[in-house]
C-alpha cells in the first residue's frame, strides 16, 4: 500500500463532541467559467473580482470544505482572454479563496487552453493562492495523487477526471504536465479511476471524485455516465460531482453493496458565467435560461466511532443574475432564496424589479423540480 500524502488541515478542527461524534459540511459549485464581456466589466472594477462573489460568499464560507471546478487557466504572462481559449487573471483566485472555495479541479477540457506551460504556471499560481489543486499536475505521478483533506476530524479524498481537453490530449512523458482522463466509453480509463479511489478509500473517511463528462446542454446524464457512476461509489466514491453540460441535471442517491449511502449529481450546473445572456422574465422559459441555473450541494456527514456516513444532502439555488456591481454590469451567481426573500420584503418594486423577481422565483421552481427528480438522502 502506497503512504498517504500530505493531509492538509481546511477550517477549524474541532474533534469530535461530547458525545463522540464529528460532523462535516461538503459544499460544491460547478463551471467558474471567464467569458472575455465578465473579464471587461471586472476591468472597469479594477479588477475587484470580490463583486463577483459578494451575494454568494456566505454560502460558500458556512462549509467545512467547498469545492468548484475551475474551467479556466490562470496564467499571468498571457492577457485574458474568453471563449473558445480561456485564461483568467490572479484576482479570480485570490477572490475564490476569500469567497470561502478550498478545492478546485483542474481535470477539465479547458485545462491546457494555454499550452502546458500555461496548465504549469497555473498549477502554481493556484497553489500560491492558497487553493488545493486536484485532477491536474506538474507530472502524472503527480495529477494521479488524491488530495486529503482533514476537517472536524474527517479525513476527505479528493480526485478529478476529465473526458478530454481541447488543446491536445497532455504527452505521456516526464517533463510534461498531466490532466487526468475519464474518457466516456473508455473501460480503460474506468478500470484505472476505479484502482485509485479504492486506493484513495484505504487512507481516508470520504472520497469524492469530481467528473467532468457529459453532453453539453443535455439535461440528463447518458446510460454510460449512469453506469460509471455505480461502479466508482461501488469501489469507494462516496460523492462523485459532475460538470461540463452547463446546465443543471438530477442528483441521485444510491446505496452501495457495502451499505455506504452514496451521492451522484450528475452536473452542478454553471456556477459562474454569462450563458444565459438576453434571458429575462419576458423569455423566461427559453432554452438558454437553463444555463444560468445551478445549486451548490452540501453533503452532510458524521463520524462516529471510527465510522463516517453520509447523513444529508441539502441544495441552495443560484442563478447568473445580470446586474449592476460597482460601476459595471455584471453576471454573479446569486442565492435564490435570498434574493427573492429581500425582493418579495420591499414595500414598492420598480417594473424591473418584479420583472425579475418574477423570473428569479420561475428559475428556483425550474432549479427545484429538476433536484426531486432524485430521492433524497436521508440517513446512513
Amino acid at each position: 500500500m502506497a503512504s498517504i500524502g500530505e493531509v492538509r488541515t481546511v477550517g477549524t478542527v474541532t474533534g469530535t463532541g461530547s458525545s463522540g461524534k464529528s460532523t462535516i459540511v461538503i459544499a460544491a459549485v460547478g463551471d467558474v467559467m471567464m467569458p472575455g464581456s465578465l473579464q471587461s466589466a471586472m476591468a472597469k472594477n479594477k479588477y475587484n473580482y470580490d463583486l463577483l462573489f459578494e451575494k454568494i460568499a456566505p454560502d460558500l464560507g458556512a462549509a467545512d470544505i467547498t469545492f468548484a471546478n475551475l474551467e479556466t487557466p490562470v496564467d499571468h504572462t498571457a492577457a485574458g482572454s474568453g471563449y473558445p481559449a480561456f485564461n483568467a487573471r490572479l484576482e479570480l483566485l485570490t477572490a475564490l479563496k476569500k469567497a470561502g472555495v478550498d478545492v478546485v479541479s483542474l481535470a477539465n477540457n479547458h485545462a491546457r487552453d494555454a499550452g502546458a506551460g500555461g496548465l504549469l504556471r497555473t498549477l502554481k499560481n493556484v497553489e500560491k493562492a492558497g487553493l488545493v489543486v486536484v485532477g491536474a499536475g506538474r507530472t502524472r505521478v503527480e495529477s494521479l495523487a488524491p488530495a486529503y483533506l482533514s476537517s472536524q476530524g474527517v479525513i476527505t479524498a479528493f480526485l478529478a477526471y476529465t473526458y478530454s481537453t481541447n488543446n491536445g490530449l497532455p504527452k505521456k512523458r516526464k517533463g510534461v504536465p498531466a490532466v487526468n482522463l475519464l474518457r466516456s466509453g473508455s473501460r480503460e480509463d474506468l478500470a484505472a479511476a476505479v484502482i485509485q479511489i479504492q486506493e484513495a478509500r484505504s487512507h481516508a473517511d470520504l472520497v469524492v471524485v469530481s467528473l467532468h463528462w457529459g453532453d453539453e446542454y443535455r439535461l440528463a446524464p447518458t446510460p454510460w455516465q449512469k453506469q460509471a457512476a455505480v461502479e466508482l461509489v461501488e469501489a469507494g466514491a462516496d460523492i462523485i460531482l459532475g460538470h461540463h453540460p452547463h446546465v443543471l441535471q438530477p442528483v441521485e442517491s444510491h446505496k452501495t453493496k457495502d451499505g455506504r449511502q452514496t451521492v451522484i449529481a450528475y452536473s452542478l450546473g454553471n456556477f459562474i458565467s454569462s450563458q444565459n445572456y438576453g434571458v429575462s422574465f419576458r423569455n423566461k422559459k427559453h432554452a438558454r435560461a437553463l444555463r444560468g441555473d445551478g445549486v451548490i450541494l452540501m453533503v452532510y456527514a458524521e463520524k462516529e466511532q471510527g465510522r463516517t456516513a453520509i447523513v444529508g444532502t441539502a441544495f441552495e439555488p443560484t442563478w447568473s443574475l445580470r446586474e449592476k456591481a460597482g460601476v459595471a454590469t455584471v453576471f454573479r451567481p446569486v442565492s435564490l432564496s435570498r434574493e427573492i426573500k429581500r425582493a418579495s420584503a420591499m414595500k414598492k418594486l420598480s417594473k424591473k424589479e418584479e420583472d425579475t423577481l418574477q423570473l428569479l422565483t420561475y428559475r428556483q421552481k425550474v432549479i427545484l423540480d429538476t433536484i426531486r427528480t432524485a430521492p433524497a438522502v436521508t440517513g446512513p
